[in-house]
């Protein structure tokens, strides 16, 4: 059968425009209605031909394969709406290859392309003049056969990253979280992929092949996300998806000029790089555009390629952002006099909500995940102005995202309640209660004093979380781990590893949790710069990372406790190491050598630190050394007589 396309344009799509699909790929496709039928009928509809059989009855089609021997997918194109109606089975020279039964779908009859279905059977081997016999076993509804395709089987990519640990949980998922996310690959033959309404993108004369890219939605919906994407790039990155992570982010920010888009980036896109029917052009949630720029810049970093700031729609995008986004949000500056400053993001009106969280019980015009991802989207463009040479420029940036972060801790808290407030609405009336997003987020994105405050606020989260759905979860390991509170990063991390929940968010950050979280992995490739901090448990008393890309680095890491970290430069061009460990210390050991640390803050917390050049082929091994500072305990005061004693104080005169 060619294609049931016309038909089903006319009979469900009349008031749109019809074009023909994509041929299909690969270099062999079997009509159904050329295959031998015992059972089946051969029916047309306009001027398509297909295979129909009976339903209650039991059909084969029969065909002799012609093509080159090899590997192949066989992707096969069926109609049908009731799960379990009709179970097909696939066998090659009488063995039995794969079965399948049809799925619930959700079109009107057959003619509906919403009915249109195509399963895959992977990695089949076949040879010129080898029997394909497609069966058709109907229990409740007619059997319709399209076609078969075979093509060359590609299966999906592969990534060298190892990890190894004496801890089972942990190795155990990290590999599936390593395998469920390369699966998630738009590949050739995904058997995930095909499942999904067609109707939408058989209208789409614009966009006739898949993309470069991976899951970023739901299972069901072959679809990619921008805040799923965002979130997901670090593990990409990692996993060798850098060129799916650059089309996918790229078409996002391209999507900011189109008409009507006023700066925002869609919220999701098909497989087939075509706005998403689910979710139109309406879908605004404030923290997005941010945050596509933010983990953008954290590619650069990852990568050290240049494309992340200089190809023109990513360059564009964060002018816009940085600009008439922000301005057109009610955000003004005055550099000269910042007490007259509006920093803050505000929702404007049509757009869907200030948060991340998508069902808050106040109409809030602001939100604390918006506030902390502008922060982060301004600190990371002031980066972006510093790579392209623009010295001032970065220095205003970096000056007004410090800005933003002062007025978040003096305006955004609440004394009364004693924590952070997570949004405002209209008014200008706090909320400080649990805001889900809105709330760790904040923390995430790194708003607070990192200190006291912070500490109380992660407690606040802490007691709060159990109420959070997977997705939000996902980002509980990485929050904890980069504050330190690393046995709640490991709690959580491993309930991801073992829940091992379906949404593809989850496997791509049980490895990124491991790599930006445990092993506190810090890039900076444009830099040729990578910085490390064990954030180890007693229950994992050492892990390695082997086959870690930093730009054009290929590197392995070894952390031992949380007082030994060791690094390879298998390949590259040198590469400055900064093993980095908590505390004041009075000298770091690389490879048996005593150095003296620098000291800087991570989060708040005191981090001592040296440099280490690593040439190609070279290692080295850094250990903490004893602590700094002046450790001699105070010696007792003398002469001090005790007046206005009270039961709670003594002043000493």
């Amino acid at each position: 059968m060619r294609r049931i396309l016309y038909a089903l344009c006319a009979a469900m799509l009349t008031a749109l425009p019809c074009v023909p699909a994509r041929a299909a790929a690969g270099p062999y496709v079997i009509e159904a209605e050329g295959m031998t039928l015992a059972g089946f009928t051969t029916s047309t509809v306009g001027d398509v031909t297909y295979a129909q059989g009976v339903s209650g009855q039991t059909s084969t089609a029969t065909s002799t394969y012609g093509g080159s021997a090899g590997t192949y997918d066989l992707i096969t194109r069926v109609n049908g709406k009731v799960a379990g109606g009709v179970t097909y089975t696939i066998a090659v020279n009488g063995t039995t290859v794969d079965s399948w039964q049809t799925t619930q779908r959700y079109g009107t009859d057959y003619t509906d392309p919403r009915d249109i279905d195509t399963h895959t059977t992977s990695k089949v081997t076949l040879a010129s003049g080898d029997t394909i016999r497609l069966t058709a076993a109907s229990s409740t509804e007619t059997p319709r056969v399209d076609r078969i395709t075979v093509q060359a089987y590609v299966g999906p990519p592969s990534s060298t990253l190892t990890l190894s640990s004496p801890n089972a949980t942990l190795n155990d998922g990290f590999t599936w979280g390593k395998n469920r996310a390369l699966g998630m690959v738009f590949y050739p033959g995904n058997p995930m992929m095909g499942h999904e309404s067609e109707w939408w993108r058989l209208q789409d004369a614009a966009h006739t092949s898949v993309v470069p890219g991976y899951w970023g939605s739901y299972v069901n919906r072959e679809a990619f996300y921008n805040r799923d994407i965002s979130h997901q790039s670090d593990g990409a990155h990692v996993l060798g998806l850098d060129a799916e992570t650059f089309g996918m982010m790229r078409t996002f920010a391209a999507d900011a000029d189109d008409p009507g888009q006023n700066g925002w980036p869609l919220w999701a896109h098909s497989s087939y790089g075509a706005m998403y029917y689910v979710d139109g052009t309406g879908f605004r949630e404030l923290p997005s555009p941010f945050n596509v720029m933010t983990k953008a810049y954290k590619q650069y970093l990852w990568t050290g390629n240049s494309a992340w700031i200089d190809d023109p729609a990513l360059s564009a995008y964060y002018d816009s952002t940085m600009g008439s986004f922000l301005s057109g949000h009610g955000v003004t500056w005055d550099d000269a006099h910042p007490a007259n400053e509006q920093p803050v993001a505000k929702m404007q009106p049509g757009e869907y909500t200030a948060t991340f969280f998508e069902f808050p019980n106040e109409n809030l015009v602001s939100a604390g995940d918006a506030l902390g991802y502008q922060y982060q989207a301004m600190l990371a463009y002031a980066g972006i102005r510093a790579a392209k040479g623009d010295t001032a420029g970065s220095a205003t940036w970096n000056a007004r995202a410090q800005r933003v972060r002062d007025y978040f801790e003096s305006h955004w808290w609440d004394a009364s309640a004693n924590r952070y407030i997570r949004g405002k609405d209209a008014s200008g009336t706090g909320y400080s209660s649990w805001g889900h997003e809105a709330s760790f987020l904040m923390m995430l994105t790194g708003l607070g004093d990192h200190g006291p405050r912070t500490s109380d606020y992660l407690d606040f989260i802490a007691a709060s979380d159990d109420d959070l759905n997977v997705e939000a979860t996902s980002y509980l390991p990485e929050m904890y781990y980069q504050y330190n509170r690393s046995a709640e990063g490991w709690e959580w991390l491993k309930t991801l590893m073992t829940g091992r929940n379906g949404y593809p968010e989850i496997s791509f950050l049980a490895v990124s949790s491991v790599v930006d979280g445990m092993m506190g992995v810090q890039p900076d490739a444009p830099a040729g710069k990578v910085a490390t901090i064990s954030r180890l448990t007693p229950e994992v008393p050492w892990v390695e990372l082997d086959h870690l890309k930093v730009g054009g680095n290929d590197l392995k890491l070894r952390h031992t406790g949380t007082t030994s970290s060791a690094l390879t430069n298998h390949s590259g061009a040198t590469i400055t190491w900064e093993p980095e460990f908590y505390g004041t210390l009075a000298t770091i050991d690389v490879n048996g050598t005593a150095l003296t640390p620098r000291t800087r803050t991570l989060y708040g917390k005191t981090v001592s630190y040296v440099s280490v050049p690593l040439t190609a082929g070279a290692s080295a091994t850094a250990t903490a050394g004893a602590p700094g500072g002046d450790l001699t305990p105070p010696s007792a005061p003398t002469g001090l007589a005790a007046g206005d004693v009270t039961s709670g104080s003594v002043q000493l005169t």
